[in-house]
């Protein structure tokens, strides 16, 4: 189980000074934007604009803070764009890193969470828990991570977990998977986010 917390993070801004981005964590520890496996982000989104294209990525978005914003998306491969609207209070939204999209705010700035993960090495899936006890079995998982938005909670009844933390937990090899209870008190949100690797032979 490793822990990250506000002070390990690092914030630069974007090139066209539409916003600024934050890395969480990188996996491998290190990886720069061409290299990595998978990468947690937030972003402080300022103005309407392009996202960035990110060929063989596939991305998760969610709303951290703000009103929200509309993607608007045209898919490789089809003729038909389509559009999404996202607020604090919508289930994350997946698509791929070839999608030209160009994001519009509903009003004013937001802060978003960013979830990107290499498509040839791995697959992911993020989803939101608030307050309350969560059991999870990720049998196809080989690692689970969970972003505290908002609030509290307390991890397999030891670890405390406040907001802004991000706790990286990896399988357990006595069991295939990672298993995890989540208590969220009441007013927290958080983010479980689950990474699955393609060439793993399970237990």
């Amino acid at each position: 189980m490793r822990k990250w917390s506000q002070q390990d993070y690092k914030t630069m801004p974007w090139k066209n000074g539409g916003g600024s981005t934050t890395e969480l964590a990188v996996f491998p520890e290190g990886a720069s934007l061409d290299h990595f496996v998978w990468r947690i982000s937030t972003a402080l989104v300022s103005s309407d604009g392009a996202f960035s294209h990110f060929a063989q990525i596939d991305r998760t978005l969610a709303i951290l803070s703000g009103t929200g914003m509309t993607l608007h998306g045209d898919e490789e491969g089809t003729d038909t764009p389509s559009s999404v609207t996202l607020t604090r209070h919508s289930m994350p939204h997946q698509f791929s890193g070839e999608t030209s999209i160009r994001a519009e705010l509903l009003d004013g700035s937001v802060w978003d969470l960013n979830l990107m993960t290499r498509r040839d090495v791995c697959t992911h899936f993020m989803q939101r828990l608030e307050a309350g006890e969560h059991y999870v079995v990720a049998q196809n998982a080989q690692q689970v991570l969970i972003y505290c938005a908002q609030g509290q909670a307390v991890l397999n009844k030891v670890m405390d977990v406040s907001e802004a933390d991000l706790i990286l937990l990896e399988e357990d090899h006595e069991h295939a998977g990672v298993r995890l209870v989540v208590q969220a008190q009441e007013g927290s949100v958080l983010y479980l986010m689950r990474i699955s690797f393609l060439n793993h032979a399970g237990a």
